[in-house]
């Protein structure tokens, strides 16, 4: 599916449509594909007004939501860790936490770690202001 930056609210609701209290959004894509800009508009759909930042050098953030059940999304990020480094703090406490819906950014790294109904889509830099989404099938859109 190829998108376009203003195409994002309206793809950031039809992502929603699809994912529920427990489940795992894996996203991933080179440098400056739209994560975090994915990520912002989500929660925005989700009601969420406050700002919303890549978690690169905290590693999570946590967003208070009231969303379908969902009451926090908790923003992971991968980027700057070594698979070793994984258990340097409890983020497998959130995944299938109810009542959370987790986003996982640069997830290739702790793949194995992860439930089998995770759920992802691939980002891929078209042109500066156009990308194209790949959803896993179980996404659904």
């Amino acid at each position: 599916m190829i998108v376009t930056f203003p195409q994002l609210p309206s793809i950031a609701e039809d992502i929603l449509k699809h994912l529920q209290s427990g489940d795992v959004l894996a996203l991933s894509g080179p440098l400056a594909s739209g994560k975090t800009t994915l990520t912002q508009h989500i929660l925005k759909e989700m009601g969420y007004d406050g700002r919303v930042t890549s978690p690169t050098f905290v590693l999570e953030k946590h967003y208070p939501v009231d969303h379908n059940g969902i009451k926090e999304v908790v923003h992971l990020d991968f980027y700057r860790l070594k698979p070793e480094e994984l258990t340097s703090f409890g983020w497998k406490d959130y995944l299938g936490a109810a009542k959370t819906l987790t986003i996982i950014e640069w997830p290739e790294i702790g793949l194995e770690h992860f439930p089998p109904n995770i759920k992802s889509i691939k980002l891929e830099i078209i042109d500066d202001q156009t990308r194209k989404f790949t959803p896993s099938k179980n996404l659904g859109f």
